[in-house]
């Protein structure tokens, strides 16, 4: 084959030929991998003062990062000599071989940071190290260093980052707007400020009118409650008021932090933070891993809120998978899960009737008087005939009060609000929801939901100590399939046993139903086949048995359970509630939602303007 066959000629080979780029492109095409937006060389730099040894970081940025950038901390600086090589890329003071990469104990170790930016900004390194007498700055523009030179600098590091991206158009079209990247800027500097609670950072916004504007500003929280105050300052929400601490410890791992309970959630992973060995990563497995530690606490649709730190051994972890450092390879990622599943559970191992705040505070803003509603009396009040009073009316309203009703002095000390949490029934709400009344709390309960957990945690019980209780039908039930789909079914004969149904061929095209789970009462065998069939087949096959009989179990108590629309006696009322208490998890159905929902009496009073 030549040339003239393949329509080239001598010229056109000439530009296929291999050259080696100048130092200038293949920087800013490194710099492309490192520093993806202003967010990203803030992270870069940010990490480098917390190497440094600082315990107070200031961030100023303008355009959203964009036209100005800068870090300034007290950290033990950086040596004259070695100022110039800091701009050089591979340059670093973290590791020296290797061997050093297999245990990592900084959070920056590439030596490619200050290089990248540098090359695609006009960057000024402003540094006094801690054990010399003068400070000294260094600038680079677009990749071309300047002379070293004497600085005013008084202490630890100034870092200044203008006009980023300007010598890469294509790479600063692709910026969001300037708001969006000042929300990518604080949310790097908050992700940092949880994992160095005993680290003040301070975070400034210059606009066009003039002084800088402060974003956020966090003192150091050192001691034992140093996270959980910076935690409270970070996220600005109910979720310190709606967690569990973590504090779990295997033989290599050590799990801490917090984790919200199963009802504060969101559609969303953006409440969940990792950081192993101090350093925060992005990790699907992670995510994963704890999502399945809730297991049917948590509504299928939901993420939870998670604050989590993992120490690892360093060799039990790889950080140099990608050079943004934020994910991260597991060794051992069985001894992850099982630790992290360990964890969860004996957190949320906790007073099975803790009250939700974030639950409260949501009921009691659905109590709002309607601004539409007028006082009949008021408008009416000139039409004496239409608001004349009727005392015999008054009278019988007075007398349907029970006595018994009113919790007074006498009678409230032989109630024990430790056994009688939900209190007594007081009514039957929309064919649903039992409305109950305790020493000082209005309980309002969802019946089926209720009824719904009290049935699957009895199925489990079953099947950890004598097995699923069955009840033999006294007319067993013949459901008709195919031959194909008989086969089918009789090969889980022995799982469907366990699930408390029992069942066995009959004919070629038959299956015979002799016994249902006896917990589940009056409820249609053939539906329950049904749908025990559907769910194994509907079930990850990498799932244990264990797991895909839970799952079952939670289907099983959904179609045995009372269901919304059955109006129920006192007697039923009363046993539902006293069985929710001795229930584990009984605040939550198989599927998250809660149960019940509690309205304490002070804020009652508050809503009708009584003081007491």
């Amino acid at each position: 084959m030549n040339l003239e066959n393949l329509g080239l000629s001598s010229k056109d080979l000439q530009s296929s030929r291999i050259r080696q780029l100048d130092i200038n492109t293949s920087n800013q095409i490194a710099a492309g991998e490192v520093i993806e937006r202003p967010s990203s060389a803030l992270k870069e730099l940010v990490e480098n003062s917390i190497d440094a040894g600082a315990n107070l970081i200031e961030i100023v940025y303008s355009n959203g990062g964009k036209s100005f950038l800068s870090v300034k901390d007290n950290g033990y600086g950086i040596n004259k000599e070695d100022l110039s090589l800091a701009l050089s890329r591979h340059a670093t003071s973290k590791i020296s071989t290797i061997d050093d990469l297999t245990t990592i104990n900084s959070l920056g170790f590439r030596g490619e940071a200050l290089a990248s930016i540098g090359s695609v900004s006009e960057l000024t390194i402003k540094s006094k190290f801690i054990e010399a007498n003068e400070a000294f700055e260094i600038s680079s523009k677009y990749g071309a260093l300047k002379q070293l030179k004497p600085s005013q600098y008084l202490e630890g590091t100034l870092i200044e980052i203008k006009n980023l991206f300007k010598s890469i158009p294509a790479r600063l079209k692709f910026l969001k707007t300037d708001r969006a990247e000042g929300i990518s800027i604080l949310e790097v500097v908050k992700k940092l400020a949880l994992s160095n609670p005993e680290i003040g950072f301070k975070l400034y916004e210059i606009k066009e009118e003039g002084n800088p504007r402060e974003i956020l500003r966090l003192d150091n929280s050192a001691g034992s409650h140093g996270l959980s105050k910076r935690i409270k300052e970070v996220l600005k929400n109910a979720f310190m008021e709606n967690s569990h601490q973590v504090d779990y410890k295997s033989e290599s791992v050590k799990v801490t932090g917090y984790i919200g309970s199963s009802t504060f959630i969101s559609g969303n992973a953006n409440n969940c933070y990792f950081f192993v060995n101090g350093r925060f990563v992005r990790d699907r497995s992670l995510l994963s891993f704890i999502r399945l530690a809730y297991g049917d606490l948590l509504e299928k649709s939901g993420f939870p809120s998670a604050i989590l730190f993992l120490n690892v051994p360093s060799e039990d972890i790889d950080v140099n998978v990608h050079p943004s450092k934020m994910e991260i390879k597991f060794k051992k990622l069985e001894v992850i899960r099982k630790c992290l599943k360990e964890a969860v559970r004996k957190s949320l191992n906790v007073e099975r009737f803790n009250a939700r705040s974030h639950l409260s505070k949501q009921a009691y803003s659905y109590f709002r008087k309607d601004p539409g509603f007028k006082n009949p009396q008021r408008t009416a009040f000139s039409d004496n005939r239409r608001q004349s009073f009727n005392p015999g009316l008054a009278l019988s309203l007075a007398t349907k009060v029970d006595p018994k009703d009113d919790i007074t002095l006498e009678n409230k000390h032989e109630r024990s609000p430790e056994n009688n949490r939900l209190g007594t029934p007081k009514a039957h709400l929309f064919k649903n929801f039992i409305v109950a009344q305790n020493d000082n709390e209005l309980v309002i309960i969802d019946q089926h939901a209720a009824h719904e957990r009290i049935l699957y945690e009895k199925l489990k019980s079953q099947k950890y100590d004598q097995g699923i209780a069955i009840q033999e039908l006294l007319v067993p039930e013949i459901v008709e399939f195919t031959n194909v789909e008989v086969d089918a079914i009789i090969e889980k004969q022995s799982i469907m046993k366990q699930l408390g149904l029992e069942i066995e061929r009959f004919g070629p095209a038959s299956i015979c139903i002799r016994g249902i789970p006896a917990v589940l009462g009056d409820i249609c065998p053939k539906t329950l086949l049904i749908d025990l069939l559907n769910d194994l087949e509907n079930f990850d096959s990498t799932e244990s048995l264990e797991n895909k009989i839970d799952k079952v179990f939670s289907s099983m108590a959904c179609h045995g359970s009372v269901r919304s629309g059955r109006i129920l006696k006192y007697e039923e009322m009363d046993t539902l509630l006293r069985e929710m208490e001795n229930t584990p998890n009984s605040d939550q159905c198989n599927h998250g939602r809660p149960t019940y929902l509690k309205l304490d009496l002070k804020k009652i009073n508050k809503l009708f303007g009584r003081t007491s």
